[in-house]
């Protein structure tokens, strides 16, 4: 009988396989999944990111006493009180290094002939022509949408303005009912299961809150590496570039290269002499991350191999894009510690039904 429930469970699988399959086929459907994504699943992504970065603060207001609903307050006000100060104090510094790399760029370019040059030196490559062209065709374009689509961008402010007040909503009553929202998943599964949906439920929690804090760690150490050894090599804009590190860190393994780009541009821009120094510095910031950072900060919590990690990263990038490569390392480890109890779970089973026979 239990092998026939088994079947059937399977069966059901594979249908349902195939109906998300034959609905990702119809258009209107995919529009419709899009706006879901944008609207909701992205401001929830946010939300739980930074719920587990301020929780550790909240609850040192609820080991006081406080109320959970004031303590959630509390936390919000000092993260704003905080959020702004860094954007007060570092906005008009990024706004003045991105110029400065700007002014780099076009001296560069100056002292080699000027724009004149650049075309002269990407028409007269052949195999570049068509690409030119079709760039500045493209640029043109561009410029044009960009002039007719003022409420567009509008749209789209507005868009922003709703994102960011459903991710404080969604954060405050994270904050505020983090106790309740666990036992109403709990709830969800009947009651003979209750107890093992509640070990599920806080060992993902763990997880999800030692990995997020652990990266922001490793994302903040990298960060701090990489500004002292640009101040040292006499890299421009080291803060700006140390802080686009801190950004792109918190994506798993590739994130630290992606920062690189920039970086390596301004290189090639200075000389080699500034890309021998820069690949140096890499070397150093990546052996430190690998060998010291990431085991002292996150140990063995994630117990997933590096190899796992470029290919969900990757993947995930591909199929979904940033957000993908944002949360898929995480995903796979609630999805693991499922598995763990699901399999536990399966192995009872087999063990109940050979001692019946």
């Amino acid at each position: 009988m239990k092998k026939k429930n088994v079947l059937i469970y399977l069966v059901i699988l594979n249908l349902f396989v195939l109906l998300i399959i034959l609905l990702s086929k119809i258009s209107l459907l995919k529009s419709f999944i899009g706006v879901i994504f944008s609207v909701v699943v992205i401001p929830i992504i946010f939300g739980v990111f930074l719920f587990y970065i301020l929780k550790p603060l909240n609850n040192i207001f609820v080991k006081k006493k406080m109320k959970r609903a004031r303590a959630a307050v509390l936390t919000l006000f000092i993260f704003f009180f905080i959020s702004t100060g860094i954007i007060k104090y570092f906005g008009d510094y990024f706004i003045e290094q991105f110029l400065y790399i700007k002014s780099i760029f076009f001296n560069i370019i100056n002292e080699r002939g000027g724009m004149n040059y650049i075309k002269d030196l990407v028409i007269g490559n052949n195999l570049m022509t068509n690409y030119y062209d079709k760039f500045l065709e493209e640029m043109q374009n561009y410029i044009f949408i960009l002039s007719i689509s003022l409420r567009k961008i509008f749209d789209k402010g507005m868009q922003l303005f709703s994102d960011i007040l459903l991710i404080i909503l969604i954060l405050f009553y994270l904050l505020k009912d983090e106790d309740d929202i666990k036992e109403s998943i709990v709830n969800i599964f009947p009651g003979k299961y209750k107890n093992k949906i509640y070990e599920v439920v806080e060992e993902g929690d763990e997880v999800l809150s030692l990995y997020i804090i652990g990266q922001a760690k490793v994302a903040l150490s990298l960060a701090t590496m990489m500004f002292i050894g640009y101040k040292l090599i006499g890299m421009a804009s080291p803060l700006l570039l140390a802080s686009v590190t801190f950004i792109l860190a918190f994506i798993p393994f590739v994130g630290f290269f992606i920062s690189l780009i920039l970086p390596y541009i301004i290189a090639i821009a200075l000389g080699w002499n500034m890309i021998l120094k820069l690949s140096v510095l890499v070397l150093i910031a990546q052996t430190l991350k690998g060998r010291i950072v990431v085991p002292l900060i996150m140990g063995k919590t994630m117990k997933i191999h590096p190899i796992t990690d470029i290919f969900l990263v990757v993947g995930a990038a591909s199929l979904v894009g940033p957000i993908g490569a944002f949360v898929v390392v995480p995903i796979y480890s609630l999805l693991k510690v499922i598995f763990k109890y699901f399999n536990k779970e399966v192995e009872e089973k087999i063990k109940e039904f050979k001692e019946e026979n």
